[in-house]
């Protein structure tokens, strides 16, 4: 018998006989069904959840989450200071967001203040509208980006670059958010905002009545134009790029 030929049609179809891939050929000799669907995950995925080692990878990562943030984005950061590379990396990073309006909030501890490249940086991006606040002690180093993704570190490097899990699990995603909101409540600013005084909280008050301008304006005593320009005053000077941003900044200052 040559080697090319197929013994197939010497031997009867039965229900034992098998395809060249092992799977059970039916007895009429149709060819079997072949299972609809994705290959299986790779061993480093299960789920929504990704692990990335290569620093490479994790910052591409990352900038992706950021190009695509519309909301806010939320960090946690354990550490005393920030590497040279890692700022120069983050900051302009950091300050595309803040100029496309996407709120930033940062946790950090309050011994970066004594390290001068890192508290210029966190100055830096307070003035362009970033709320940072201090914690006198923190463990967990987190990142999120909407209420659509997260970033946590797999040890215990200076930074979230030394190995990533990144996840869009709703369920996890949102305990990260409790996390991070836990430790804002408990931080502090870096800068302490002034006292308003009554007229701007008349302002703010009425801005967030969510009556129209003519209303708001009759309802304090002054005219529409005064009105518009008292509220660009205060966005100006909470960094705020809307109203509804300036609205989150002045509650979180407790001015109304």
């Amino acid at each position: 018998m040559h080697a090319g030929t197929d013994r197939s049609q010497d031997s009867p179809r039965g229900p034992g006989r098998t395809g060249r891939e092992g799977r059970p050929v039916p007895a009429d000799g149709t060819a079997p069904a072949v299972p609809d669907g994705p290959a299986p995950a790779p061993a480093d995925r299960i789920g929504r959840i990704e692990r990335l080692t290569d620093p490479a990878a994790i910052r591409d990562r990352i900038e992706e989450l950021a190009f695509h943030a519309r909301e806010d984005i939320l960090t946690l950061v354990p550490h005393t200071e920030l590497s040279a590379a890692y700022l120069a990396w983050i900051r302009p990073l950091a300050l595309r967001c803040l100029r496309r309006g996407v709120a930033f909030r940062t946790v950090m501890l309050c011994e970066t203040l004594e390290d001068p490249p890192t508290a210029a940086y966190l100055r830096e991006i307070e003035r362009h509208g970033a709320r940072v606040r201090l914690i006198p002690h923190a463990t967990e180093r987190l990142l999120a980006c909407d209420s659509r993704a997260v970033a946590l570190p797999l040890g215990g490097g200076p930074t979230i670059e030394h190995g990533a899990l990144f996840t869009e699990e709703p369920a996890i995603v949102a305990s990260v958010r409790a996390l991070f909101e836990r430790a804002w409540e408990r931080a502090t600013p870096l800068t302490p905002a002034p006292t308003p005084t009554e007229n701007a909280r008349l302002i703010l008050a009425a801005m967030c009545s969510g009556a129209k301008d003519e209303t708001a304006a009759r309802g304090i005593g002054v005219s529409v134009r005064t009105y518009r320009r008292r509220i660009a005053h205060l966005m100006d000077h909470l960094n705020a790029g809307s109203r509804a941003q300036a609205a989150l900044l002045a509650r979180d200052r407790g001015w109304i």
